[in-house]
């Protein structure tokens, strides 16, 4: 498995995505987010997906250069059409604008569609915190990107959809939460099946409902998530409906369907400006002495400690810059094929 340093990384993905007819700053955007998830450890959302952005391009999906439009706007939300350009760009344009209006209206919220892939939802939300502001997002599949079953069901009804949020602290990092209600976003049962892994039990059925440990049926056979949550499956099922409808009966995206003519991402998005509430440092001090107080618990049987939502990824971040992000071979191979055909040098 080669290593690469991020920017060896972001320079291949910035070169691609010029080439076939970003500008510089969307090409930047995206590539270096991508990375920016491979630092964070979520393989599965990072650089393998450099190809697949580079073929949504030549099918039409995405539209290079594509500007972003407000639909509908008040002092405090926006509905905001991404014209199907590359996802990271559209949501990064959403996120600011939430902040731009919370930080003349307390709180900013804005509903997205025609928004493509976004890879990583949990990305987004730390541009608020690093603006000493909360960061949250949601999201479904534009009506589409049918993977997980709902509790009590067999077959791919519900988007794995996702809730992302961010929150400023005292700390070198912001205490971060990025999950999916299904049990494993699908594009780990993906890099499963391309190392060659068996997956966890509870995160897959069949066609016909049978638990499996064989990632090939998710890609192959219809297979469909399972919602987070187990026994109590029901949670994670319930609370995907209700992102779905806050993602996507607030925008003209829609919410799940059969049939959906299109598939991408809708987005909630939302910004809140913490002075607006108290003052902003005796916020950061009382989200640390929290974090004291959670990590004071002892260490359950099999853990060396307690971790904080995004201590482990800014761990990993700070390790991966120094001893490198290593790559599947089958993802560096996949990119090497097209950087060449793109006439970008490796």
């Amino acid at each position: 498995m080669p290593i690469f340093t991020a920017e060896e990384l972001s320079r291949v993905g910035r070169e691609m995505y010029k080439r076939v007819g970003a500008e510089p700053d969307e090409a930047a955007t995206v590539a270096d987010l991508l990375v920016e998830s491979n630092l964070a450890g979520h393989d599965s959302h990072g650089v393998r997906r450099l190809v697949q952005y580079v073929e949504a391009v030549h099918s039409g999906q995405i539209q290079p250069r594509a500007k972003v439009e407000i639909e509908e706007e008040t002092a405090a939300t926006a509905v905001l059409k991404g014209q199907w350009g590359f996802g990271h760009v559209t949501a990064v344009a959403a996120m600011e604008l939430a902040m731009e209006k919370a930080r003349e209206a307390s709180v900013g919220i804005v509903a997205v569609h025609r928004c493509n892939h976004i890879a990583r939802l949990g990305a987004f939300p730390p541009l608020a915190a690093a603006e000493d502001m909360v960061g949250m997002m949601s999201n479904n599949g534009h009506g589409a990107d049918l993977s997980v079953a709902p509790w009590g069901g067999i077959g791919r009804i519900l988007s794995a959809n996702c809730l992302a949020m961010a929150f400023p602290s005292d700390r070198e990092f912001p205490i971060a939460l990025d999950v999916t209600t299904a049990v494993a976003a699908g594009g780990k049962v993906r890099l499963a099946e391309e190392r060659g892994e068996r997956i966890p039990e509870g995160w897959l059925i069949d066609a016909k409902g049978n638990p499996t440990t064989d990632p090939s049926v998710y890609s192959t056979a219809n297979g469909a998530l399972l919602p987070f949550g187990g026994q109590v499956g029901h949670k994670g099922s319930g609370l995907a409906m209700m992102l779905d409808i806050l993602s996507g009966a607030l925008s003209p995206a829609g919410c799940s369907m059969a049939d959906s003519p299109v598939t991408g991402n809708a987005l909630f998005v939302q910004a809140i400006r913490i002075e607006a509430f108290r003052p902003l440092e005796a916020f950061k001090t009382e989200v640390g002495r929290f974090i004291d107080y959670v990590k004071s618990a002892r260490p359950a049987p099999g853990f060396d400690e307690v971790l904080v939502p995004g201590e482990r990824s800014y761990r990993t971040k700070m390790r991966r810059l120094q001893e490198g992000i290593p790559v599947e071979d089958e993802t560096w191979d996949n990119i090497c094929r097209v950087a060449r055909d793109l006439g970008v040098e490796i």
